[in-house]
């Protein structure tokens, strides 16, 4: 089992790896988990504010002092320039055919896609609901139309049924604000 000791700011935090090894810790906001030579895809099991988490892709530390929520970083994304954050939510959606891609909502309701870096991906039948930290960078960006219609495509390939009607009524590019995760971790169930 993993653990990490102490919760306030000034004190020291322990991690250990499922072997018992002490991960090097920076200080008691930042946790360096250091992983062996494995695939960005394979996780790290891992505790972060007394729940367990799989983390993934090639960045898997953050500093819970720096999370923020959703709503805040699509605020901050609006502002025009490129943000590196850590964000709290809760996966919505999931890419059903590789798990490449997540969505996660705004309190009110409003969807931001968080695409991975380096294209690794997630337990597609196991991350839908959870809540997730991520990190990586937040932006204004156009989204093309073959590449809304692409997104379609996953979700028929998947076997999802996708109406003509939404194919049709894709016209134009999508401005809105993305997210590129370079590390995401996922809550474990209790």
């Amino acid at each position: 089992m993993l653990s990490a000791c102490g919760s306030s700011v000034g004190e020291e935090k322990t991690l250990k790896n499922l072997e018992g090894s002490i991960l090097e810790v920076e200080s008691a906001d930042t946790v360096q988990v250091e992983t062996a030579e494995e695939s960005a895809d394979d996780p790290t099991l891992l505790v972060y504010d007394e729940a367990n988490y799989l983390a993934y892709g090639i960045n898997r530390s953050f500093a819970d002092n720096e999370t923020i929520s959703v709503d805040d970083m699509y605020d901050k994304s609006l502002e025009g320039s490129e943000i590196e954050l850590t964000v709290s939510g809760e996966c919505v959606e999931i890419c059903q055919k590789a798990g490449c891609w997540i969505e996660v909502a705004k309190s009110n309701g409003e969807i931001v896609f968080v695409k991975f870096k380096d294209h690794f991906t997630l337990p597609i039948e196991t991350t839908t609901g959870r809540k997730v930290l991520f990190h990586g960078i937040g932006k204004l960006d156009t989204t093309s139309v073959e590449m809304q219609r692409h997104y379609l495509d996953d979700r028929a390939e998947s076997g999802e049924s996708v109406a003509q009607e939404e194919y049709d009524a894709i016209t134009e590019p999508k401005i809105g604000v993305s997210f590129l995760a370079d590390g995401i971790l996922v809550e474990e169930p209790n």
